[in-house]
């Protein structure tokens, strides 16, 4: 059973937050800095509180995690009608605006000063084990420093992911350094990632410890392999403004920086991954649909494939209720309707997997929950609208019932796949093609039967020949492997290949739609039943032309892939060249509190 204590750790008096400098004042409630920083229960409560703000209710619960990342090749938002209006549409289909209620309302920031937040209460946690935890001498406070490092960089992640630029705070706030200008995201990717490689050798790996025993606190493994995602966003390409000061001018591009963008990281990078490989006793798990089934039945455990997640308590987090498969009505998993169903896989991804790949049919599926069970009749407008869902994220795979919006899943942040792939695309970037293929065949080969291997996978891993080649089949495995893990936009960015692709997936819907082009063949006549209590489908996949046999079919009596592409996702898919809004503004909330310090560039108003 997960630790529900993680993230609502409710701390004595101000505990958490104890700086002695912080805006220069001094709480009577606070332990001063001595006091917690010495005592390694008061510092690991301490430190536990930088994962609250991931529970934020405007933080990764209700705010970041919905929106950032949609509208790739992978997921699309499924309410697209008012784009340039709608402040939540606008968020997905590259129509942010600076004046968005929805991002700085409500009783609680939003996701941008959260993440600060939680950098704030790293930073006094980091100065103070350096300070007063002996750390050096105390293996505890090491972990505890090492944890508050790799928190620290999580939330600079995410704050980049996002936001592009931003301050770089690396110490506790003062009255003289409350207000902040952006810094060049180069200064912060250097900072965080020389931390995560501080913080590996404080962390002991996935199982070797009792506070790495779980997936719900930080581990070396998980240290080594932000680091390497890190490296990988440093050196890739990403929209950047002509000057921090200019509002105006930006270009898509790589850094300038040598030391980010040189050989030299990468090669630190793949021997961090293949320290991870060797050494963390990490392995796939036997099958694609069993880490979703552990997902949801709140399994912890380390030593899987699933190496860190942030940890929701079962009154927060709203994972499924964002991207699960929608709910109309109540089940035994659920007793409050119209759930899920928000956050949908594109139409077109269902068409990028082999027949016979398991992913896609836990990917993509295009049923949901009616009365008392399944089903694909048209369940009306709206998230009930037929389409397809992330059937990885299935209230019915869970062993309790979540009684209100928030289901307490955890977010996965890294698994063992990514590790796998990562480390095949720095193999090939560094001229070791021979491992870049093992190691995409160790993820690909989980995909598929022992049948279908050797045409699926022993053929195709051989049919890849060079450096190109083997790229275009890392970025399509990545697409099959992680979709609604909200990884892709950021992908795509690197890679220099967004505004690509989200320009070809609306083309492809459009096709789709009209059975045209590679879609000529995808069947009109789609089929369902239920036999000994599984739900079976049939009439989607490209050569399921014929009447299926056995008894109990039922024929929709409606061109399932004509309603699931809306459109509004045909007209409102983009509704700015992506790649001049790669990132968010800075909301007016954040702006109106900055005395002037921060401005948005990129043209945004």
């Amino acid at each position: 059973m997960k630790d529900k204590s993680i993230i609502f750790a409710l701390l004595l008096g101000l505990i958490v937050t104890s700086c002695n400098d912080y805006l220069e004042v001094q709480s009577p409630s606070e332990y001063d800095d001595k006091t917690v920083y010495s005592n390694v229960s008061l510092a690991e409560d301490a430190v536990i509180n930088i994962y609250s703000y991931f529970a934020q209710t405007n933080s990764h619960r209700a705010r970041y995690m919905p929106y950032y990342g949609m509208n790739t090749d992978a997921e699309v938002y499924y309410d697209l009608a008012s784009p340039n209006s709608d402040e939540k549409a606008s968020l997905c289909s590259y129509g942010a605006f600076q004046a968005n209620g929805w991002m700085g309302s409500g009783s609680s920031v939003n996701s941008y000063t959260c993440f600060f937040n939680g950098i704030e209460v790293a930073n006094c946690c980091i100065d103070g084990i350096r300070n007063y935890g002996n750390p050096d001498k105390n293996a505890d406070m090491a972990y505890l420093l090492g944890e508050a490092l790799a928190l620290r960089a999580q939330y600079y992640y995410d704050l980049i992911r996002a936001w592009g630029d931003v301050p770089a705070r690396f110490a506790p706030v003062t009255g003289k350094t409350l207000y902040q200008a952006k810094a060049d995201r180069d200064v912060i990717y250097k900072q965080i990632i020389a931390d995560l490689k501080e913080a590996a050798n404080y962390l002991p790996w996935p199982g070797a410890s009792k506070r790495t025993s779980t997936t719900e606190r930080v581990n070396k493994a998980y240290a080594l392999g932000l680091r390497a995602r890190l490296i990988l966003m440093a050196e890739g390409y990403a929209e950047r403004p002509n000057s921090l000061d200019d509002p105006v001018g930006y270009c898509v591009r790589r850094s300038n920086d040598t030391e980010l963008t040189g050989l030299p990281l990468l090669q630190e990078a793949y021997d961090d991954l293949k320290n991870i490989i060797d050494n963390a006793n990490l392995k796939l798990n036997a099958t694609y649909e069993s880490i979703w089934n552990e997902l949801c039945q709140d399994v912890i455990t380390s030593n899987r494939e699933s190496i860190f997640e942030i940890p929701f308590a079962s009154g927060r987090g709203r994972f499924f209720y964002h991207f699960g498969v929608y709910h109309k009505t109540k089940s035994s998993h659920l007793s409050v309707a119209n759930k899920g169903g928000q956050n949908c896989p594109v139409p077109t991804l269902y068409y990028e997997y082999d027949q016979g790949d398991e992913r896609r049919d836990i990917n993509c599926v295009p049923y949901k929950w009616n009365g008392d069970g399944y089903t694909l009749d048209n369940l009306g407008t709206g998230q009930a609208h037929p389409g397809f869902n992330f059937g990885k994220y299935d209230y019915e795979r869970m062993n309790r019932v979540v009684n209100s919006n928030d289901d307490g899943v955890n977010l996965p942040v890294i698994r063992y796949a990514d590790i796998l792939l990562m480390a095949a695309e720095i193999a090939n970037e560094l001229g070791d093609l021979a491992f870049a293929k093992k190691y995409l065949t160790m993820v690909r080969q989980r995909a598929f039967s022992q049948a279908d291997c050797a045409e699926h996978v022993t053929a195709y891993i051989n049919s890849i020949n060079g450096k190109d080649a083997m790229l275009r089949a890392i970025q399509k495995e990545r697409l099959l492997e992680f979709p609604g893990e909200m990884l892709r936009k950021q992908d795509l960015i690197r890679w220099n290949i967004l505004g690509r692709e989200v320009k070809a997936t609306a083309i492809k819907m459009k096709q789709l739609k009209a059975r045209t082009g590679a879609y000529s063949m995808v069947p009109h006549d789609v089929y369902y039943r239920t036999v000994d209590g599984k739900f079976e489908y049939y009439g989607l996949a490209r050569g399921e032309n014929a009447v299926p046999k056995g008894e109990g079919w039922r024929k929709l009596d409606y061109d399932f892939i004509t309603v699931a592409v809306k459109e509004n996702d045909l007209n409102n898919f983009y509704v700015n060249d992506p790649n001049s809004r790669q990132y968010w503004p800075i909301f007016q909330t954040d702006i109106d509190a900055s005395n002037g310090s921060l401005i948005n560039n990129y043209g945004y108003r």
